[in-house]
């Protein structure tokens, strides 16, 4: 349980730093105005992900573990030329494991996976202040940034848990801008469908409600289906079906969701763990996303990705039952830098709590031995179980919460 306690004191003693941040906003925002962008989100990230990093790592020698242990073995081998789904498994896309051999090629290490992540982590960010600049000021979007970099669910998520799921948000907006700056459907599209290739198929999700939005439908379509054939024309001969390997990581049963906790409550007669639940929570997300995005088809683009990115793939992680609440890593930035009002003292102390409870439960999940209960009384078994359903339950009604903040109502679509 050391790891949980671990994760506990980072947490909450990151929050004494936002707290900190925010008393003194009134005279931090003016004087972040003078500051040069670049220069301040670079200066953030070494002093936020790069230092936290040398600290842990190089000079406490912390010995990574969780998921980079997966993503070194994908990683290591992919580094040696070796095929993906052919000689090594991967729940990822395929050219995941590539990108990660590159950055091995400079330091063979699984410490070079998190490092990794830290810097893919601070190019989301920078990605993001030309994303929202047209509506924040540099003040705001700076103060913004420090309270991102220090929240848990970004600061132990990337550090200490070595998560990949930012990757995705900053591969939708690099396609954004793309097509900014050229005006470019194809463009667009071809990013998108890199980022497909790069991270997850879940990532496929937000291409939904994108093809419904778009007007050029069919220049919008071609480019994939171009890199789509393209991609399995390559694969199939090398894997045969073996690249369906993604797949398989909807039937890995996880907590929190939906599902995890009504399972006791109907003494395990509602099919947890059935495939139908899959097609339930994929129905869910994707249709809920669907119909946000078009009530804000006259939305400028940046106002409509924020909003139906946090109604998605928040959706998504307490109603698939593959999900658990590291996912929060996916939709942190929008959530912070467009979706809460950080004047409202409610949205602010809910955030902070759902950043803690989402970066502790995993950790202690796996710790007892990943229950799924199966009855009302399994839950108060012991004080350790209990507790773990306490914070499953408020994982659950808190991504609620933050879904319907960022859920537009008709006020707002009008």
């Amino acid at each position: 349980m050391s790891i949980v306690f671990a994760k506990l004191g980072i947490s909450l003693f990151a929050l004494v730093l936002v707290g900190v941040l925010l008393f003194s906003k009134k005279r931090l925002t003016p004087w972040l105005e003078t500051k040069d962008t670049n220069g301040f989100l670079l200066v953030s990230w070494v002093m936020l992900r790069l230092i936290p990093f040398i600290i842990i790592y190089l000079i406490a020698d912390f010995e990574p573990t969780s998921d980079v242990n997966g993503f070194w073995d994908e990683g290591s081998k992919a580094s040696m030329g070796q095929i993906v789904y052919r000689d090594f498994w991967s729940p990822y896309s395929p050219l995941y494991a590539y990108f990660l051999g590159l950055w091995l090629k400079f330091w063979y290490s699984p410490k070079m996976i998190v490092l990794t992540m830290a810097a893919m982590d601070g190019v989301a960010l920078w990605a993001s202040w030309h994303f929202f600049r047209s509506f924040q000021s540099k003040g705001d979007f700076l103060f913004k940034s420090l309270l991102y970099l220090l929240l848990p669910g970004s600061l132990v998520l990337c550090i200490i848990g070595a998560q990949e799921d930012v990757w995705m948000w900053l591969f939708v907006i690099l396609a954004y801008l793309l097509r900014e700056r050229t005006v470019r459907v194809e463009w667009y599209a071809v990013v998108l469908a890199i980022g497909l290739l790069m991270t997850k198929a879940i990532f496929v999700l937000i291409l939904v409600p994108l093809f419904i939005l778009e007007k050029q439908k069919i220049r919008f379509l071609i480019p994939m289906v171009i890199v789509g054939i393209l991609s399995l024309a390559i694969l199939y001969p090398l894997v045969g079906w073996e690249f369906t390997q993604p797949l398989d990581e909807a039937q890995t049963l996880r907590a929190p969701n939906i599902p995890s906790i009504l399972n006791p409550w109907f003494y395990n007669e509602i099919g947890v763990g059935q495939k139908f639940w899959n097609w339930i929570g994929l129905a869910a997300s994707v249709g809920l996303a669907c119909l946000a995005a078009l009530r804000l088809r006259n939305s400028d683009f940046r106002i409509m990705l924020s909003r139906v990115w946090v109604v998605l793939y928040a959706t998504m992680m307490i109603v698939q039952q593959s999900a658990y609440s590291n996912y929060i890593f996916l939709f942190l930035i929008p959530l912070v830098f467009y979706i809460i009002d950080w004047k409202s003292y409610t949205q602010v102390i809910l955030l902070l709590i759902f950043n803690v409870l989402c970066v502790v439960h995993p950790s202690l999940w796996w710790r007892l031995g990943m229950p799924c209960y199966m009855t009302p009384s399994d839950a108060s078994a012991s004080s350790q179980l209990l507790v773990d359903y306490v914070m499953q339950v408020s994982i659950v009604g808190l991504t609620g919460y933050f879904i319907w903040l960022a859920y537009p109502k008709k006020k707002e679509a009008a």
